[in-house]
């Protein structure tokens, strides 16, 4: 029976005590800024301090790969510079801001220009918003024989013409080809003499007239004035669009002197 009373006079020897000791003697103590650290006791008396950081505020920046940055980089590099190249093809092919040759110019005398003969002409001036360049526009002065005439639908033997020597395809130079036989699609007869652009083929008979290439239309002319002395004066200011394939205008086109 004493036994039995003694175990009820003291209870704190059968129930153990849970609660968790205090805060400093687990060695866990407050760290600047509000974080907890962790405090462990050495022998010199130093102590191991964890912080735990406080979560960044705000939203997250996406993580960026390096080989991310060099394929855009790449990308950007390749579109600057095709996007240069269709911008030179455009400003070659419509340039902006070009000066135009104006007015009327003599470039000859009919008496000097035989039947049959093809003469190039240069009409040059300075430009005047640019002195180191000068304007022009290159003229094939040409004078009908009568074989020639007569190979050309609605032209007369003695006609003139003045032939804007810029193709109406791209804008080639056109030259005169005396030695070039080709195969007239209106008479199919082959013989020696064309106009031949050497870009595209285009190929244009004594008259201008468009028979063959990509070319939309015959050669464009320069409008056209024979005086009383024979002096052959044209004005380069509005040329003259050539007539459509095969058309018998383009032959009548010619002047004949008076």
């Amino acid at each position: 029976m004493a036994n039995e009373e003694s175990k009820e006079q003291s209870p704190a020897e059968s129930v153990p005590d849970t609660k968790p000791p205090p805060a400093a003697e687990r060695g866990i103590t407050r760290a600047g800024g509000g974080g907890l650290a962790a405090a462990g006791a050495g022998a010199g008396g130093g102590h191991a301090v964890v912080v735990a950081r406080p979560a960044p505020v705000g939203p997250a920046l996406p993580r960026v790969s390096r080989r991310k940055i060099l394929l855009t980089g790449f990308w950007v590099a390749m579109t600057g510079m095709l996007a240069s190249i269709a911008a030179t093809i455009l400003y070659s092919v419509y340039p902006r801001n070009v000066s135009r040759l104006q007015g009327k110019f003599v470039i000859g005398n009919v008496k000097d220009l035989t039947p049959g003969e093809k003469r190039e002409v240069l009409v040059q001036v300075p430009d005047k918003r640019n002195p180191l360049t000068s304007l022009d526009a290159k003229v094939y002065l040409v004078r009908l024989s009568k074989e020639q005439a007569d190979r050309n639908p609605g032209a007369q033997e003695g006609m003139v013409y003045a032939f804007w020597r810029k193709c109406p395809h791209l804008g080639c130079t056109v030259p005169y080809n005396p030695s070039f036989s080709f195969e007239d699609p209106r008479t199919n007869q082959s013989y020696a003499g064309w106009f031949r652009c050497p870009c595209h083929g285009s190929t244009y008979s004594d008259a201008g007239v468009k028979v063959f290439g990509p070319a939309p239309r015959s050669l464009d002319t320069f409008p056209l004035t024979i005086g009383a002395d024979g002096s052959i004066s044209i004005d380069v200011s509005t040329p003259v669009a050539g007539a459509p394939p095969f058309s018998t205008d383009e032959s009548a086109r010619g002047v004949l002197p008076t």
